[in-house]
């Protein structure tokens, strides 16, 4: 703000030597304006809302900035911390969609004590208070500043949407299981517990993010981020969450559930109580025994026994101690596996031929997930005489429809349309005739002293995907010594997965490629059917450049976003993009869009008032920036520093628009000692929306077209004391030579706070005398001080003098931030 009066010492210096004294005229003659306010700001300063401060409606206290309002949840009245400059009024309004203007607040004039603190930086403005909005809705904040006679001088608008309603959840908590028997009810490890479900999970503004949480037995809660799926509005809560070790220590009866947070804020949670165990019983006591054929007694199993028939009996036994209860279900599951049992132990029995291939079975907790698995053919025996060994598979082969040639392989992949023709089984040669089967196939023999036979098939695959398991097995020709051999696995897949959506992140250099695989199921077969491989590959200047391989997050067992980083590519302008997903079988999904990619910093050109920069400039507010980019970009952040003050400052950024800005002038001291090297440094960031930056600096002198300089002043020793003139006058003043007055030509009247600040290089501090007594100003301070202008108005007559008698020099500033009236 200029303020117009004809003050010759607005600058001044002071300097003690040689026991005389003497006033010098003024360096420039003219009509003066008192050194304008300063404005601090923080590092990305534009005048304006710096920080909201309101309660939400969980009771949590937010501070967002003004930019970044969004969707809200305003449940008090709303704190604004708004910069602005000094001789500014605000008026502040929160206003609805349709217009109706819901609050107004106009505050008083901006001056040197209105200075704000926010995340540790600095500036001058006001704080607000208002009213809640009324109810959901859009609205806006639109912040006026003022002149001293009302007029606006600039208008800024911050739009946002209150939303006070929490989210619906209007599912149950259902369980996923990977396999076997977990239920909800009662849940355990991730071999059985796949996921946790909640359904019906919706809001209209939609949902920012959702934690899971088990109750701890001390009551505290501990939480895990959990995914969200927009597709089907459902949360998925991963079975390494649920079943983790972290989140449940013990078995035990838990309450689990989510808070569900929408963007505004708001929470909604749901719980339940399951039980949970992720332990499995001790099986110190368990033993396997085999039944003695020749004695008729159990004994121990060791390698080597002999046996004196085959097959083969054998039971396990485990401690009944070990087994759930209904009313405390932990431990081996209730009723399975059990042949019979006695008042101490539960026995399980199995009679298969020896030597077994493929056959096993688990022991389950009540939970549900496996505890011990018992592969038959771990078993060792020694065959008593005339004891035969059951027969022994070798291996598989088969032919299809596509080649003639054999296959040698248990396992069949296609995603083309094929039959397989025949199979052929292998096995150990026996002095007895061996008998194959294969579901449905068919049967054939294997002679005496051969090792194979071949079976036609007509297994036809061309549609869909799937998979089919055609279990062998392996007989005396009789029947008897029958054992289950093995499978032919047969997996094929004629389905491409989908590339659901493509969304770019400009600030973040990345695109995110959302996928779908139909294929891909939530039990145990979910490994059988997924996608594979996912890439990207842009075209730039002709040369196609693979992206580099993308992240992954797995939303489900069929969702998944792959984020591919985009800030390796070399370009400024639009540029096609291929991406790809394709799964295990080969099928692929390919779909090419358009993007606008900037890797390219800004440029910053510097002008000062329409032409180049010159060494010394007079007014800082006439600097020009003219930020040059592809994509959009802006100012965000300019510090000035240096002088022989060591000023260290952010600078409000006035956005005029097209990349063109410019900056509100702060308190700055003259750079007197420019000849010997005084300057001040601005040191400027611009940023595109790419988050690509640059950063420039500028040096330069500063002498303001309003600096009146006083010449070096003589001062008597005076042992701090001022000294007076023979017609009564200070022999050191700063003064005007008229009324002091406003912008408005209002004359200042009352007390005015002003500010004297001595340079950090004087030699002495120096006495001020005003209204309200003596100031002293040590070398660096500013400080505050009142003159009172009487209610009609007067002019300046202030006295300074050094305070002790110590030979040097002092240079000082004296401001009136903002002038008033009483009127």
């Amino acid at each position: 703000m200029r303020i117009k009066t004809d003050l010759d010492c607005s600058m001044c210096s002071v300097w003690k030597k040689l026991g005389t004294i003497m006033i010098c005229p003024p360096r420039f003659k003219r009509s003066f304006a008192l050194i304008a306010s300063s404005f601090l700001v923080s590092s990305a300063a534009v005048a304006g809302i710096e920080q909201a401060v309101f309660s939400d409606t969980t009771g949590a206290t937010q501070s967002v900035e003004g930019n970044d309002l969004g969707f809200t949840s305003i449940n008090s009245a709303i704190q604004l911390y708004i910069s602005s400059g000094l001789d500014r009024k605000l008026e502040v309004q929160l206003v609805s969609n349709s217009g109706i203007i819901v609050d107004d607040v106009e505050t008083s004039v901006i001056n040197i004590s209105d200075r704000i603190t926010v995340g540790g930086n600095d500036f001058y403005g006001k704080i607000v208070t208002l009213d809640a909005p009324p109810s959901d809705g859009s609205y806006r904040f639109v912040v006026k500043s003022l002149d001293l006679s009302g007029s606006i001088t600039s208008t800024s608008s911050y739009s946002f949407v209150q939303d006070t309603t929490a989210p619906t959840i209007a599912g149950s908590f259902t369980l996923t299981r990977n396999a076997f028997y977990a239920t909800i009810d009662n849940f355990g490890q991730t071999n059985t517990t796949k996921q946790l479900n909640m359904s019906g999970v919706t809001d209209a503004n939609g949902i920012d993010h959702v934690e899971y949480w088990v109750k701890q037995p001390d009551n505290t809660k501990k939480y895990a981020d959990v995914q969200y799926n927009n597709d089907s509005n459902s949360v998925v809560i991963d079975g390494s969450i649920a079943a983790s070790t972290n989140m449940v220590p013990s078995p035990g009866y838990y309450e689990i559930g989510i808070d569900v947070f929408d963007v505004a804020g708001n929470k909604s949670t749901k719980s339940r109580y399951s039980h949970i165990d992720l332990t499995c019983p001790s099986t110190a006591n368990d033993v396997t025994q085999v039944y003695n054929a020749n004695s008729g007694v159990w004994q121990t199993y060791s390698p080597g026994m002999v046996i004196y028939a085959n097959p083969v009996k054998v039971r396990y036994r485990r401690n009944l101690n070990d087994f759930a209860t209904p009313s405390a279900p932990y431990g081996w599951k209730i009723g399975n596996a059990i042949s019979y049992s006695d008042g101490n132990y539960a026995y399980y029995e199995r009679t298969f031929p020896y030597k077994q291939q493929y056959t096993y079975f688990h022991f389950f907790s009540e939970s549900g997930h496996v505890c011990r698995t018992h592969h038959l053919r771990s078993f060792n025996f020694t065959l008593a005489s005339g004891v035969d060994l059951a027969p022994v598979h070798t291996k598989l082969a088969y032919k299809t429809n596509l080649s003639n040639d054999w296959v040698t392989s248990e396992t069949f992949r296609t995603s083309k349309p094929a039959t397989i023709t025949t199979v052929r089984l292998f096995g150990q040669a026996r002095s007895y005739r061996q008998k194959r089967t294969l579901s449905s196939g068919g049967t054939c023999y294997i002679e005496i002293g051969s090792s194979y036979c071949d079976i036609s098939t007509n297994y036809k695959f061309s549609t869909g995907r799937g998979y089919i398991p055609y279990a062998h097995h392996a007989y005396k020709a009789d029947g008897t010594m029958g054992l289950h051999s093995g499978y032919l696995y047969t997996y094929w897949d004629f389905n491409s997965p989908q590339i659901s959506s493509l969304t770019q992140n400009k600030m973040g250099r990345s695109i995110q490629m959302n996928t779908f695989d139909a294929d891909t199921t939530s039990d145990w077969r979910s490994s059988m059917w997924v996608i594979s491989s996912a890439g990207a590959s842009a075209v730039v200047d002709g040369n196609v450049i693979a992206l580099s391989s993308p992240t992954m997050n797995k939303v489900d067992y069929q969702h998944r976003e792959y984020t591919f980083d985009t800030s390796s590519l070399d370009v400024a302008a639009i540029v096609p993009i291929t991406f790809f997903v394709e799964d295990s079988y080969g099928n692929r999904t390919e779909k090419t869009e358009s993007y606008a990619i900037d890797t390219k910093k800004p440029e910053v050109l510097v002008t000062y008032n329409g032409t180049v920069l010159p060494e010394i400039i007079t007014d800082i507010r006439d600097l020009e920036f003219k930020v040059e980019d592809f994509s959009e970009a802006s100012l965000t952040s300019v510090q000035l520093t240096g002088s022989d003050a060591n000023e260290n400052v952010y600078l409000a950024i006035v956005d005029k628009g097209d990349g063109n800005f410019s900056v509100e002038k702060p308190r700055i001291f003259p750079t007197l000692d420019y000849d010997s090297g005084e300057r001040y440094t601005l040191n400027m960031i611009a940023q595109d929306e790419f988050g690509n930056s640059v950063t420039k600096s500028i040096v330069f002198g500063y002498t303001p077209e309003n600096l009146i300089v006083v010449d070096t002043q003589q001062y008597l020793p005076s042992n701090g004391a001022a000294l007076y003139d023979v017609s009564d006058h200070a022999i050191a003043s700063i003064y005007s030579e008229e009324i002091l007055t406003l912008d408005s030509s209002q004359i200042a009247t009352g007390k005015q706070q002003a500010e004297i600040s001595n340079r950090k290089n004087s030699d002495f501090p120096i006495v001020v005398r005003g209204n309200d007594g003596l100031v002293t100003v040590a070398p660096g301070e500013t400080k505050t001080m009142v003159v009172d202008l009487g209610v009609s108005g007067s002019k300046l007559d202030i006295e300074v003098y050094p305070a002790n008698n110590t030979e040097g020099s002092a240079e000082f500033m004296f401001n009136i931030p903002t002038l008033t009236t009483i009127y």
